[in-house]
């Protein structure tokens, strides 16, 4: 069976970048690079592959592996990277020499590549992001640390991923009780945060996550239709997408 290769990057030109810019560094670099490695791209944005947003999460969980061009510090390949790393799913980073990352990238292993496209850089360029595809899937159950931290086994991480094959009211029970809860919560914590709140959130604000304790917020961005943020826990630092799926908690003044 064919692996597949989600490629999530910017899909229109950003400014400073000529017209067309990316989809040439989709032909001249990801897609060698892919099918070298053994793997078929695909855009996010190929509708051949992805008509609604509910197919969107579905393709970004649901890819064997995939890439995120993180230059013009897009939203989209940043959000598509957050899930991925998450919940332990093979994923390699690349970004242009020009763009200056708004978060610190160096323990994943981007790949960078020039974005003048010469063509004495673009072979390089195509054999490092080929060998960095074979190698983060050859290293699939080990490549997040995240879990590591949690104590959360490859078994579990798989088991995650599949339980979308599963009916909805039994994968919801399995997920629920892998995950190391706090239990019971403390008494300064409050209800379930909501989209509301979120959207109010600011740098510096305190929230309570029932894995990790209480956090403050250290940078917030948008990413899509939800905010991604750098938190400060008592265990360091982590980069989390803010959803209202009951993981967060308002904390009571």
């Amino acid at each position: 069976m064919e692996k597949k290769c989600l490629v999530i990057m910017p899909t229109s030109d950003p400014e400073g970048y000529a017209q067309g810019h990316f989809n040439r560094v989709y032909q001249y670099i990801i897609v060698p690079a892919c099918k070298s490695a053994g793997f078929v791209p695909m855009r996010i944005d190929d509708p051949t592959f992805i008509s609604s947003p509910p197919d969107v999460m579905k393709t970004i969980i649901d890819s064997d592996i995939a890439i995120c061009d993180l230059s013009s510090n897009n939203a989209d390949a940043l959000y598509g990277f957050t899930i991925r790393y998450a919940i332990n799913l093979p994923v390699a980073l690349i970004k242009d020499s020009k763009t200056n990352l708004m978060i610190d990238i160096k323990e994943f292993g981007a790949v960078e590549y020039d974005e003048s496209l010469r063509i004495d850089t673009v072979q390089n360029e195509i054999e490092t992001l080929s060998e960095a595809l074979k190698k983060t899937f050859a290293n699939k159950v080990e490549i997040n640390s995240l879990l590591n931290r949690l104590n959360i086994g490859a078994s579990q991480a798989t088991a995650t991923r599949a339980t979308n094959s599963i009916d909805p009211s039994e994968s919801i029970e399995k997920k629920d009780s892998s995950l190391p809860i706090i239990s019971p919560l403390p008494g300064f914590v409050g209800k379930p945060i909501t989209e509301p709140e979120i959207d109010k959130l600011k740098v510096g604000d305190f929230l309570f996550h029932i894995n990790y304790g209480k956090g403050e917020i250290i940078t917030l961005s948008k990413m899509a239709k939800d905010k991604v943020a750098k938190v400060q826990f008592d265990s360091g630092s982590k980069m989390l997408v803010l959803m209202t799926s009951g993981i967060w908690r308002t904390i009571n003044s």
